[in-house]
């Protein structure tokens, strides 16, 4: 295999090369520079593992929800490379991402995301299957999706922020967490893209939930 995985859903940017045995990964975590970096650390991601941009078999790309600019560079990234090489782009929803590895968790997964606004975007998995669409919900409505014999493990960059409000709700659920790990994510990108089929178009978007802030303030 040889791929490019590109998570910019969230804050902190993370991209990794495969090819074949070889693997290389970067993480930015530097605010609005990222927009700066992305396409040099592209380069160098590659280069570690004796890849050109024309080799690639596949970029699988976090494909949202999340935040609103990071989604918007790595998609610009992606296109760029898909225009320039004719490479297919993979989206693949950034809840099912960070759900992927935690397919054998006997119980139920809530993969989560801070919306910010006290709201997150969540999904429910069991046993890697959807069992909820994407949402950008409050507390206590993902809380009465719970019920009280349920298993959960909370999984994302925001388990955390999750698990603390859903216990102050309701201490007695069942929950445990798993902060997200860049290599984990990306890694589920690799697995992912591999087993996808319909390349993005050039008009396709990220996935949004809600309208951005500016579109917010337009009205």
């Amino acid at each position: 295999m040889k791929a490019l995985a590109i998570d910019s859903a969230v804050t902190c940017i993370s991209l990794a090369a495969c090819n074949q045995q070889k693997k290389a990964s970067v993480t930015l975590d530097i605010g609005m520079r990222q927009s700066e970096k992305l396409i040099p650390a592209i380069e160098y991601v590659l280069e570690q593992v004796d890849l050109e941009a024309s080799q690639l078999d596949f970029i699988a790309l976090s494909g949202g929800p999340g935040s609103f600019t990071g989604l918007r560079l790595g998609f610009a990234a992606a296109k760029g490379l898909q225009l320039s090489t004719g490479c297919p782009v993979y989206s693949i929803p950034t809840l099912q991402v960070q759900a992927e590895p935690y397919s054998s968790w006997p119980g139920k997964v809530i993969s989560a995301i801070d919306a910010k606004k006290d709201r997150f975007y969540v999904q429910f998995f069991f046993q890697g299957k959807e069992i909820s669409q994407s949402q950008d919900i409050g507390i206590a409505e993902i809380a009465q999706q719970i019920k009280p014999e349920d298993q959960i493990l909370i999984v994302g960059p925001d388990s955390e922020a999750l698990l603390e409000g859903l216990k102050k709700f309701n201490p007695s659920l069942n929950l445990s967490r798993f902060p997200s790990l860049t290599t984990s994510i990306t890694d589920a990108l690799f697995t992912l893209g591999s087993k996808a089929t319909k390349s993005l178009e050039p008009y396709e978007g990220p996935i949004y939930l809600r309208k951005s802030e500016a579109e917010e303030n337009q009205k």
